[in-house]
């Protein structure tokens, strides 16, 4: 099946790699600047390079490697271009409407978003065997999503029309959050002048993401929130607010929330809103 790549982005290239594994092949590459598209197929192997003022038709796979803020500007830029076949692109955020004449064109449109950090290649080619997609798109282009997946990892979910994003929230709170509560953590081993922060805490956070893969997130829950220590919360909140003074409410905001789910029923039913009544 033939894959055409618009943009050079690293998500691309990665799931383009693998694919090309299997009976898949590459058609264009298609960039503002030729001489990225030339180094894009050459990383590929494979691959006719193009600028987007060239000619050219696109059928087949087409994926859109692009930034959010400009897929809805090279959409319309290359829309002409396309023949037929699935556009696919991977954002997290938004929806595959943004193909918004696809349907009438009787061309699959579709979200493949992968639920995996691209910040480093090798971390990539270790773990995008276990990467869960998320899908979302007309039934042509789910179809073919499903397929991609499937091959890839063998691991999806279908995301209800409209909650693009509420899923991306969600994926920003338990990725892009931990990240910044780490640096919140290496500030305050680096004040106190404690030793050995990548060694302790980065492991920590490891044993935890694994104990909610197999437990739960209620039954992940340890330390003084967990045990009901409030004296050792009180302490520990005096310390947070003097070395993060403006941040300040977020230690109580954290504590909250643990307290929720400290006190959640196992049997508590969750309010579930329809994305399509907001």
């Amino acid at each position: 099946m033939l894959i055409n790549i618009i943009g050079t982005s690293k998500v691309a290239l990665s799931l383009t790699k693998i694919l090309l594994k299997h009976s898949y092949e590459v058609g264009y590459v298609v960039s503002r600047s030729r001489e990225r598209a030339v180094i894009y197929c050459q990383k590929l192997g494979q691959g006719t390079p193009v600028e987007y003022h060239q000619n050219f038709l696109l059928s087949g796979i087409t994926f859109f490697g692009v930034p959010d803020d400009v897929l809805d500007e090279i959409y319309k830029t290359i829309k002409d271009k396309i023949a037929d076949g699935t556009l696919i692109h991977f954002s997290g955020f938004k929806a595959s409407e943004v193909f918004y004449d696809a349907d009438e064109r009787n061309i699959g449109r579709a979200v493949l978003h992968p639920n995996l950090s691209f910040a480093d290649p090798s971390a990539v080619e270790a773990y995008i065997d276990k990467c869960c997609f998320g899908i979302e798109g007309n039934p042509k282009g789910i179809v073919l999503a499903e397929e991609i997946a499937r091959t890839i990892s063998n691991c999806y979910i279908k995301i209800p029309p409209n909650c693009k994003p509420a899923y991306h929230l969600a994926a920003v709170i338990a990725s892009n959050f931990v990240v910044g509560l780490a640096y919140l953590s290496e500030i305050i081993y680096e004040k106190y002048k404690i030793e050995g922060f990548e060694k302790i805490i980065p492991a920590l956070m490891l044993n935890t993401v694994t104990n909610i893969s197999k437990l739960g997130v209620k039954k992940s829950l340890t330390g003084p929130v967990a045990r009901g220590d409030w004296k050792v919360v009180e302490a520990e909140k005096e310390i947070f607010t003097r070395t993060f003074p403006d941040f300040a409410n977020l230690y109580d905001a954290m504590v909250n929330v643990l307290k929720n789910l400290r006190g959640r029923s196992e049997s508590a039913e969750h309010t579930k809103i329809n994305c399509n009544e907001r």
